[in-house]
């Protein structure tokens, strides 16, 4: 379903997810965008399936983000990188980065056990809306009803924030999240 450009709502160690294959026909990142009434100009996060990932996609790593990578994944941290024009990941990269990170949840390592892919991982929320919907799978519902294709639920995720975003594309990282 995901590569074919389905949508579907998951669960992840922060909050519930949005996500799809981004190299799916029918420009699925659009239509997330369009969902959220997110402007196309925001980025989007991507769940990778490991760091071998951005190895295996031409992404080249600094020391400090192999070092955070190491401690913190999988876990609640994405990191900024840069994307040279050679990676085949420069489609879904924007203004020549990625933002990424591996998560541990149980639904998405099984999902990434299937098909090493990038996910798209924004909140399932609208826009500028409290991330407390983003927690609640009844209130998601609500909100996007049958413009999903499939809804991973697992019940109400207590006290979770987004992931942190740290920056590592130059000398030094940046908190921007």
């Amino acid at each position: 379903m995901l590569a074919k450009g389905g949508i579907i709502v998951y669960p992840t160690e922060t909050l519930y997810g949005i996500g799809t294959d981004p190299f799916a026909p029918g420009n699925p990142t659009g239509h997330i965008a369009q969902l959220k009434r997110r402007p196309l100009t925001q980025p989007f996060i991507f769940l990778i399936p490991d760091p071998r990932f951005l190895e295996e996609n031409m992404i080249p790593l600094s020391t400090v983000a192999r070092e955070l990578m190491h401690h913190f994944w999988p876990g609640p941290l994405t990191l900024i990188l840069e994307v040279p024009p050679s990676s085949p990941l420069t489609p879904i990269a924007h203004k020549g980065s990625i933002a990424v990170r591996v998560s541990p949840h149980p639904f998405v390592r099984a999902l990434f056990n299937h098909r090493r892919f990038p996910l798209i991982s924004t909140s399932a929320n609208l826009s500028g809306s409290p991330e407390e919907t983003a927690r609640d799978p009844g209130k998601i519902q609500e909100i996007f009803g049958n413009q999903i294709d499939l809804f991973v639920m697992e019940g109400y995720k207590p006290n979770t924030l987004p992931s942190s975003l740290l920056d590592v594309r130059g000398a030094v990282p940046i908190m921007v999240r």
